[in-house]
């Protein structure tokens, strides 16, 4: 948390979270964006059912953008079954989704919280 701005800096500002899914009752899920002055961003995933979302489709602002998953709370550390998206990391897709253009392919774990820190352009 602490060496990752996005998550706690522009807490009481507009452009520092975005809501990306808040409505997917069906599937019990929740996504969110958190970005620091920089441009630093984190997405969020939380999945509140005991089921995996082999390939839950997330709506996305950045195009062209490219994650890593840096916390995983299903993950065996935390003594969960260490069902997520591991090393592999995730491209976006010129696919729609959730009212954005892009949007990326997960796997979500059950009862779990996923996040994904965007990495810079290489």
């Amino acid at each position: 948390y602490k060496n990752k701005t996005a998550l706690h800096r522009l807490d009481c500002e507009a452009t520092g979270f975005e809501w990306l899914i808040a409505d997917d009752a069906d599937n019990s899920v929740f996504a969110w964006l958190r970005r620091d002055q920089r441009g630093n961003e984190i997405i969020v995933v939380s999945n509140f059912t005991p089921v995996t979302r082999e390939e839950y489709r997330v709506g996305i602002p950045a195009a062209h953008s490219k994650w890593r998953e840096v916390l995983n709370t299903d993950s065996r550390h935390y003594g969960g079954s260490n069902v997520g998206n591991g090393a592999t990391d995730l491209i976006s897709d010129v696919i729609a989704a959730h009212g954005h253009e892009q949007s990326l392919l997960m796997r979500l774990p059950p009862l779990s919280t996923l996040f994904f820190e965007r990495l810079d352009e290489e």
